[in-house]
């Protein structure tokens, strides 16, 4: 799973192709974990990219990828199963992967509607990525939590920083493993919620299944520092801002 800055991905899947399903796009999507990752048209997420030698400059924001392009893609879907009904489906998803970001199996109807229903019910926006489909079931992610925030009206501050070296010792993190915790404080109750995230030295270092000399997320090995504040902060918004529970606007 390649992950990392969203520019950074942005500027990637413009100019490189999977090398299992060179004829399928690459899009960026948003992990339920608190980072953006490159997703194959093909179903799944590539641990590497290779780049398009036809292609010399990538397509500005807003531009339309040519119709082969498209085609292919659509040709894709419905060849992984025959009988689901045309991909217009999926254009309710907006920036929401179309596939179920456990198992890499692309959505059925059912499950699409399901993550549509969800997201009206909270108001959330699946054009922006606030839901995603893991295993089955819908996972908010760190910008639908961000954004459930606000639409609450109850001011906060959420601050994030690195674990120090008395927070790694009682916590028992491993020399080259990146730690950090992130606080939300309600600034009228004086409630605290805190998350952490980690990312392991394992992590940065495991090699790709299909080629040992390469990393498995070298997007993660540059840049752990921010998966883990990420993950940090996902975890703190989750816990200061839950769905489902009573009106928060009553703490004003």
């Amino acid at each position: 799973m390649i992950k990392g800055d969203k520019e950074f991905l942005d500027q990637v899947v413009t100019t490189h192709q999977c090398p299992e399903h060179p004829d399928k796009a690459l899009v960026v999507a948003w992990h339920q974990d608190g980072f953006y990752v490159i997703r194959c048209g093909g179903g799944h997420f590539p641990e590497e990219v290779t780049r398009i030698k036809s292609l010399t400059q990538g397509f500005r924001e807003g531009e339309e990828l040519p119709e082969p392009i498209v085609s292919n893609v659509k040709k894709g879907l419905q060849k992984r199963n025959p009988h689901r009904p045309s991909p217009e489906i999926y254009k309710e998803l907006g920036i929401t992967p179309a596939t179920d970001l456990g198992t890499g199996a692309l959505m059925s109807p059912e499950e699409v509607m399901l993550l549509v229903g969800f997201a009206k019910r909270y108001e959330l926006d699946l054009f922006r990525g606030h839901v995603v489909l893991m295993y089955g079931k819908p996972y908010v992610t760190l910008d639908g939590y961000l954004y459930h925030a606000h639409m609450t009206n109850v001011p906060y501050q959420l601050n994030s920083r690195p674990f120090t070296d008395s927070e790694r010792a009682a916590s028992l993190i491993e020399e080259g493993d990146h730690a950090w915790q992130a606080e939300v404080i309600k600034l009228l109750s004086g409630s605290r919620f805190t998350g952490i995230g980690i990312v392991t030295k394992e992590e940065m270092t495991a090699r790709s299944p299909r080629d040992k000399t390469k990393l498995r997320s070298p997007v993660v090995a540059a840049h752990p520092w921010q998966l883990a504040q990420k993950r940090a902060e996902w975890q703190a918004m989750r816990r200061g801002f839950p769905l489902g529970t009573q009106d928060e606007r009553e703490e004003e």
